[in-house]
């Protein structure tokens, strides 16, 4: 996994996106409206997913039901920031309607299909949005590859 991450950061420093040296921890309050129903304790787990500020990546974690699968964490990821994640300045850069088609794991690739409206990004925005990919993905337990497919 350390091998892709740093294939990934000379691929993103060579590309001129900055990184920085270390991540960056962004508090969020998450907390849900009175009004929505709480979900019981080890109903939840965190993931580490990653969004974009000032043209930089930033990692997040998010709460999703407990295990979360790859296609949950991916589909999570192209819903877009999140009401406390924007109120922080965070954005995707992921083409809105970019929908998961499927993912699938295949010993420590995991290959992961998207809709066609991913190709409508271009430019800086199509580094940060293929990264925001590859991070999260590389983020999960066993993945060290990723492999794009397009509809």
């Amino acid at each position: 996994m350390r091998r892709a991450l740093w294939l990934m950061v000379l691929i993103l420093v060579g590309c001129g996106i900055p990184v920085d040296s270390e991540p960056e921890v962004v508090d969020l309050d998450v907390a849900a409206p009175p009004d929505e129903e709480q979900p019981t304790p080890g109903d939840l787990a965190a993931v580490s997913m990653y969004l974009v500020r000032n043209d930089a990546l930033v990692h997040v974690t998010r709460d999703l039901p407990s295990p979360p699968s790859p296609h949950v964490i991916f589909e999570s990821l192209l819903e877009g920031v999140t009401g406390p994640e924007e109120r922080a300045n965070l954005r995707s850069s992921i083409p809105p309607g970019t929908r998961v088609i499927e993912v699938r794991e295949n010993g420590s690739t995991l290959h992961v299909a998207l809709s066609r409206e991913f190709a409508g990004v271009g430019g800086e925005e199509e580094i940060l949005a293929v990264a925001q990919i590859a991070l999260t993905a590389t983020s999960i337990e066993g993945v060290d590859l990723v492999a794009f497919e397009l509809e």
